[in-house]
């Protein structure tokens, strides 16, 4: 009979302890875009959906460009005018590593763009690099090009049929929805941790050179007996050296290595992405080292979370005359609570939602 009562009272144990694994680990498959993806010849796929080879999470960023800028119209023709002659964009174009060529022209007044993928209801693609983009409040704005997010291929995960890679020509739409409750997560697991710049630390979901953000993707670099591909689940510490990189792994061993944009001056950066703030773009100078541990759960990263980011900016604003309260649109451009403020602090981009 005591038997039988202790193991009635453990299997209960068990079966918390469970109980609370999987709670916490539906919790944390929730991060992942999720959604489905609907072709021109009206096939659908739904599952978790990784954007070209970069951004999986709620949080990460869709980037494109504002072709229009219908906030001029708040304007006055003198205070146009003036706005044109300091406008120093002149005809031609530009290349920037890793985004679209962008094409200007004499007082163009178009902006860049960019939300987390977590405050969009759906994306209607058009014809070319056009898009237009549903909020979940309603809203609708329109872009084009501008970002290597347009145009690139599009990974779903469905639940039935497995893993299935889109051209961007072939899809009519996207819409996003939150994960299922019993779906797996089919992307790895996402780095976390804090990194120490020489001014502070961050603590978040981390990017390292603008690329690398889970634990299957690989750190390569030059070691004295030949070139290593270190996946990030095995890594525990990253440490900058002169021209190089001290990489410390979970078993213990320490490798310095080289020669390559994940471990020297060519690194693009390293993205912190913070719950409840925004992200940090850290340059490799500013970099001294990254302590990777297992992400937390957080609820507010859930596609339920971003709930307030499609409204409209509303407040007071602070003149020499007084207050003027009302809608706002901060820099001719940033309407929605969804965009960002972007500012630099010690050679630290940050971009904060409104």
């Amino acid at each position: 009979m005591i038997q039988k009562i202790l193991l009635i009272a453990v299997s209960a144990i068990i079966n918390t302890f469970y109980i609370n694994y999987f709670d916490t680990a539906i919790g944390d498959s929730k991060i992942y875009i999720h959604g489905t993806v609907k072709t021109l010849d009206d096939q659908e796929y739904t599952g978790q959906i990784r954007w070209g080879d970069e951004e999986i999470f709620w949080f990460d960023m869709f980037n494109s460009s504002k072709p229009e800028n219908e906030n001029l119209d708040y304007l006055s023709k003198s205070e146009i005018a003036a706005l044109n002659k300091n406008n120093k964009w002149h005809r031609g174009s530009i290349d920037v590593p890793f985004v679209k060529k962008w094409n200007w022209k004499d007082n163009d007044h178009s902006h860049a763009f960019a939300l987390r993928f977590g405050d969009i209801a759906k994306l209607e693609l058009r014809r070319g690099e056009r898009v237009v983009v549903h909020l979940k409040s309603g809203e609708k704005i329109k872009l084009k090009g501008g970002a290597n997010d347009i145009g690139t291929e599009i990974q779903v995960n469905d639940l039935e049929v497995g893993n299935i890679t889109l051209d961007w020509d072939q899809i009519a739409e996207v819409s996003f929805s939150e994960g299922k409750k019993n779906s797996d997560n089919k992307f790895g697991v996402p780095l976390y941790g804090t990194v120490t710049t020489r001014d502070g630390s961050f603590t978040g979901y981390v990017q390292w050179d603008h690329d690398e953000r889970m634990s299957e993707d690989e750190l390569n670099g030059e070691y004295e007996d030949g070139d290593l591909d270190i996946p990030f689940g095995s890594i525990t510490s990253i440490e900058r050296i002169s021209r190089g990189s001290k990489v410390n792994l979970v078993s213990g061993r320490t490798f310095k290595l080289y020669g390559t944009n994940d471990v020297n001056s060519d690194n693009r950066g390293i993205i912190v992405n913070i719950d409840k703030m925004g992200r940090v773009d850290i340059p490799w100078k500013e970099f001294a080292k990254v302590v990777f541990v297992d992400a937390p759960s957080s609820e507010s990263l859930n596609y339920s979370s971003f709930t307030k980011g499609g409204n409209p900016i509303q407040g007071s604003v602070m003149t020499k005359d007084g207050n003027e309260t009302g809608r706002i649109v901060y820099d001719l451009d940033e309407s929605y609570y969804c965009e960002m403020l972007n500012g630099r602090l010690d050679d630290i981009d940050y971009s904060i939602p409104f």
